[in-house]
C-alpha cells in the first residue's frame, strides 16, 4: 500500500532505516576503532624500545579508543530500535490506525516522548471520531430530504448526491463521484445553470422537464459554494410534479364548474326574457317556457348540492365516527327508489346477498349516497333490456360490494380519470341523461372517508363494474 507519511516520520526511517556502518558518522566511528587497534598493535610492537611510561600511555589511549568504540556502537544499537519502533507507529498513525499501542521499548527508552505521542493519538483519534459522526449525520439529513441535492466542484464533477437526486435523476452514488455532472443529466438548460451560477454570487431558480424514467417537472435551484474562486456548486431539485398537477386539475375545475352554472343560468335568463317580452300571454306555449325553467333551475340546484356535498367530505373534519350499517338493507331501499326509472326502460335490477348479513363502517346514509349514485349511473347508460346487478359478501375483513351492468361500456383511455369532478366521457350525452358530472366524485370521496378503496373495470359494448371494499364493522 502506497502512504503519504509526514516528513517527521519519513526523517526518522531515513536515519534509522539506513545500516549500522553507512554514512559518514558510521566511518569516522569505524575509523577512530581502527585508530585505536593501531596504537595498541604498534605500541605493544615497541614496548621494547620506547619508555615504560610511553608505552603505558598509548596502550591506555588505544584501550580507551577502542573501548569507547565498543560503547558507542552497544548505546546506538539501543536508542536505535526505540525510534524504528515509533516510526513504525507513526506510519500507522498517517494510515488511520490509532489504536496501534506504542512498543514498551520506546516507553522505557523515551518516557516524555512516548507520552506525548499517546496524548497526540487521543486527541487526534477524537477528532476523527467527531468528523466522521458530522458526515454520516450530514449524510443522513441529506437522504432523509425530500429535495434532492448535488454538490459538484469547480470542474463540474459530482463530489456529493443525496438520495432523492440519485431517485430523481436515475443515478447511482457510487459511479457517479468523480464523473462530470453533464455527462450523467444530460440537459442542456441545467448544464447551462451550472455555468453561469459558478461565475456569479446570486443563485439561478428555474424549473425543468426530466424524463428518467417518467416526465417529472422540476424547481431547480443552483448556486455556487462560498470561496474565491468559487470551490464547487450545489444543485438542489425539488419534484413539483403532483404540484402542477393539481393545478392544471383546479384550473380545469374552475373551468368547468363555470360552464356547468353557466349553462343552466343562461337558459333560464333566455326563457325569462321571452316570457317577459310577450310569451307570458302565449297560453300554447308559456307552460312549456315555464317546465324549461324548472329543469334547469332543479339541475342548478342538483349541481350546487353536489358541489356542496363534496365540499364537505374533502374538509377536514369531514370523517365522521365509523357507524355499523348492513349492506342489505341499503341496497333494498336503493332498488326499490330506483324502480321507476328502472321500469321505464325495462332495466332488470336485481341483488345478490349472501347468506349472513354484511354489515360495514360507513354510516347509513353515506352508503345509501354510494349506492344511488353507482345504480343510477348503472340504468342511466344500460339499453333497454338490459340488466343491473348488485352483489356483496365479506372477504377476510373487508365488505365488498359489487354493482354491475350490462351497458354500453367506458373506453379505456377515460377508466383513469372517470372519478374527476366534471368529468364526462361523453359530455352531450351525459348532459341529456341529467346528470351533474360529481356523482362518482362524491362516491369515492365517501368510500375513500371511510377508509374503504374503489376499483372500475369496464368493456366497450359489454358493461361496467364497480368493486367497493369497507371495513367490516366489529360486531361481523
Amino acid at each position: 500500500m502506497n502512504v503519504n507519511r509526514s516528513s517527521t516520520t519519513e526523517r526518522i526511517l531515513t536515519a534509522n532505516a539506513s545500516p549500522s556502518w553507512g554514512g559518514w558518522a558510521a566511518f569516522i566511528r569505524l575509523g577512530i576503532a581502527v585508530v585505536g587497534v593501531l596504537i595498541l598493535i604498534v605500541s605493544f610492537a615497541l614496548r621494547d624500545h620506547i619508555g615504560t611510561v610511553l608505552w603505558s600511555t598509548a596502550a591506555a589511549i588505544g584501550g580507551l579508543m577502542v573501548i569507547a568504540w565498543l560503547v558507542h556502537f552497544l548505546v546506538e544499537r539501543r536508542m536505535r530500535q526505540p525510534l524504528q519502533d515509533l516510526a513504525l507507529v507513526l506510519e500507522k498513525m498517517t494510515e488511520g490506525r490509532f489504536d496501534m499501542p506504542l512498543p514498551a521499548t520506546t516507553a522505557v527508552a523515551y518516557p516524555g516522548l512516548a507520552e506525548a505521542l499517546a496524548k497526540m493519538s487521543m486527541l487526534v483519534a477524537g477528532r476523527m471520531r467527531h468528523i466522521k459522526t458530522e458526515r454520516d449525520q450530514l449524510r443522513i439529513v441529506i437522504d432523509s430530504l425530500a429535495e434532492g441535492v448535488i454538490a459538484v466542484d469547480s470542474d463540474q464533477r459530482i463530489i456529493l448526491a443525496g438520495g432523492a437526486a440519485c431517485r430523481m435523476f436515475g443515478l447511482t452514488e457510487g459511479t457517479a463521484l468523480g464523473r462530470p455532472i453533464w455527462e450523467l443529466i444530460r440537459n442542456p438548460q441545467l448544464q447551462e445553470w451550472i455555468t453561469t451560477a459558478l461565475k456569479q454570487p446570486a443563485p439561478i431558480h428555474g424549473e425543468m422537464q426530466i424524463h428518467t424514467p417518467k416526465t417529472r417537472i422540476l424547481a431547480m435551484s443552483v448556486a455556487r459554494l462560498a470561496g474565491k474562486p468559487a470551490p464547487g456548486g450545489v444543485i438542489v431539485a425539488h419534484d413539483i410534479t403532483e404540484i402542477r398537477r393539481l393545478e392544471k386539475v383546479r384550473q380545469e375545475f374552475v373551468a368547468n364548474a363555470s360552464h356547468e352554472l353557466k349553462t343552466p343560468i343562461t337558459s333560464i335568463r333566455a326563457y325569462v326574457e321571452t316570457l317577459l317580452n310577450g310569451a307570458i300571454d302565449d297560453v300554447d306555449h308559456r307552460m312549456g317556457f315555464l317546465n324549461t325553467i324548472d329543469e334547469q333551475a332543479g339541475r342548478l340546484d342538483a349541481t350546487v348540492q353536489d358541489l356542496l356535498t363534496l365540499a364537505h367530505f374533502e374538509a377536514d373534519d369531514a370523517n365522521p365516527a365509523p357507524v355499523p350499517t348492513d349492506i342489505a338493507l341499503v341496497a333494498l331501499r336503493c332498488k326499490e327508489h330506483h324502480r321507476p326509472a328502472a321500469d321505464r326502460k325495462s332495466v332488470t335490477v336485481t341483488l345478490c346477498p349472501p347468506e349472513a348479513p354484511v354489515v360495514v363502517t360507513i354510516g347509513d346514509e353515506a352508503l345509501d349516497t354510494v349506492l344511488s349514485n353507482l345504480v343510477d349511473n348503472a340504468i342511466k347508460y344500460t339499453p333497454e333490456e338490459g340488466s343491473v346487478t348488485v352483489s356483496w359478501y365479506a372477504e377476510e375483513s373487508q365488505g365488498v360490494i359489487v354493482v354491475e351492468d350490462t351497458g354500453i361500456g367506458i373506453p379505456q383511455k377515460h377508466l383513469d380519470r372517470i372519478f374527476e369532478r366534471f368529468y364526462r366521457v361523453d359530455r352531450g350525452r351525459s348532459r341529456d341523461q341529467g346528470g351533474t358530472g360529481l356523482g362518482l366524485a362524491i362516491v369515492k370521496h365517501m368510500v375513500q372517508s371511510a377508509g374503504g378503496q374503489i376499483e372500475i373495470s369496464s368493456t366497450v359494448g359489454r358493461g361496467t363494474t364497480f368493486t367497493l371494499r369497507l371495513q367490516l364493522a366489529p360486531s361481523s
